[in-house]
């Protein structure tokens, strides 16, 4: 007979219960948080309590390439659990396809030790959220936003705000036909991100602005302002012309990506050849993602917070 609050042996014989704390971890890594905060991590009592109790397990918090399609706003709730969790010792923050101005504050009010922050298909930041953030996480070195909508003047916003940062990626689609691309407005000037750019981001060392509309005037702006800079990526940033002049300016660089270089191993749509109606739906940028929703999420997301997610 099995002792009281023991956990019984599979059917291998082995006690799954009984796994070290640290081998335990080293498997929750190994399949994703995601899948920790859905299922693995209640599994049974120890499992939980790792899954509960240890902060190290929550130090970079990965809530991407989840596969909710058109449902990914669902994971809020989930991702302010694992945001819990971390123990004010969160150093890495990704989300794709969801998030919003109060996931930004819950963040910012739980953890001020922030070095990374990943933004993929995020649509609802506003800038003065986005400036709130940058203002609380004073040691952030790395940010990408990614196929996002945001205002003229975010990166002067995060430049700002940020003093140290070290890497910037903001990336979005080259639209042969402008008036295609939902964020056009003609009456902003095409350099006024990488203006923003060579204005505040001083320090910067790497930087990637695939798909921007930036020109030479924009970009030497930002050679002229970024002294240090490394790494330049301006792929599918067709308005820039490498002429000899740009090239001499260039060759500093110990790397870089020109406007008609490979995107093959980029992981998103790098740019957009026809008048194409945008779907409402963000979500077909975002590998992974897949049409059959997970029908057992709405039982899990019930029993973790003890209410339905609509």
């Amino acid at each position: 007979m099995e002792g009281k609050g023991r956990e019984a042996p599979s059917a291998s014989g082995r006690n799954w219960a009984e796994m070290q704390s640290d081998v335990l971890m080293m498997i929750f890594f190994k399949i994703g948080l995601i899948e920790v905060l859905r299922a693995a991590g209640s599994a049974c009592r120890s499992w939980r309590k790792v899954a509960k109790d240890e902060p190290e397990l929550w130090r970079r918090i990965n809530m991407t390439n989840h596969g909710y399609v058109g449902n990914a706003r669902l994971l809020k709730d989930l991702t302010r659990l694992a945001i819990d969790r971390s123990g004010g010792i969160l150093e890495e923050f990704s989300v794709q396809g969801f998030g919003d101005d109060d996931l930004l504050r819950y963040l910012c009010d739980r953890s001020s030790v922030l070095k990374k922050l990943c933004f993929i298909s995020c649509y609802n930041f506003s800038a003065e959220a986005i400036a709130e953030t940058a203002k609380k996480q004073p040691l952030l070195e790395e940010i990408q936003m990614t196929l996002g909508s945001y205002c003229e003047k975010v990166t002067e916003i995060v430049g700002n705000g940020c003093p140290q940062l070290k890497s910037f990626k903001f990336n979005n689609k080259w639209y042969h036909n402008p008036h295609d691309d939902p964020d056009y407005d003609e009456d902003i000037s095409v350099d006024e991100e990488a203006l923003g750019i060579a204005k505040t981001m001083h320090q910067l060392l790497h930087l990637q602005l695939i798909g921007n509309r930036l020109t030479n005037e924009g970009l030497e702006a930002i050679l002229d302002g970024c002294p240090h800079l490394e790494m330049l990526d301006i792929r599918r940033c067709y308005n820039v012309e490498m002429d000899a002049d740009m090239q001499a300016l260039c060759a500093r660089l110990k790397t870089i990506r020109l406007p008609s270089d490979s995107v093959g191993d980029y992981e998103f749509e790098a740019e957009v050849f026809s008048d194409e109606e945008l779907d409402d739906d963000v979500n077909y940028d975002i590998p992974g993602f897949h049409d059959d929703f997970d029908e057992n999420f709405f039982a899990m997301h019930h029993a973790v917070f003890g209410y339905w997610p609509w």
